[in-house]
């Protein structure tokens, strides 16, 4: 599969990483509001270095061209956070010097065994 090097004139976003795919498309301005075109998968990243991310893409996909937006998203089979185990601590605090109540804490579990 080809390789591209897509290079940034700003600092990539931290969160960046191998692995994860890289998506692009053409915006529009409609009034005060960039809209996206449809959405094309290039590939994964495979390096990092500095500024620039390389990408390994299929064949007959094009890489993007200069001023099209590039986003990413990671691999939901590795990068899924939840609690493990059988015991979970956590500890809410308020900062702040005004009065506030709490309406609501939700907690999603799922038993992993018996």
């Amino acid at each position: 599969m080809p390789i591209t090097n897509l290079t940034f004139s700003n600092n990539i976003n931290v969160s960046v990483q191998i692995g994860d795919i890289i998506y692009y498309t053409s915006t529009t301005t409609q009034g005060v509001h960039d809209t996206a075109n449809n959405v094309i998968e290039l590939g994964p990243v495979i390096g990092i270095a500095g500024n620039t991310i390389t990408v390994d893409y299929p064949i007959g996909v094009n890489p993007p061209a200069p001023g099209q937006f590039i986003m990413f998203a990671k691999d939901r089979r590795a990068n899924m956070s939840s609690l493990l185990g059988y015991y979970a601590e956590f500890k809410i605090k308020n900062n702040s010097t005004e009065k506030a109540e709490m309406y609501s804490i939700s907690v999603g579990i799922t038993e992993s065994s018996k």
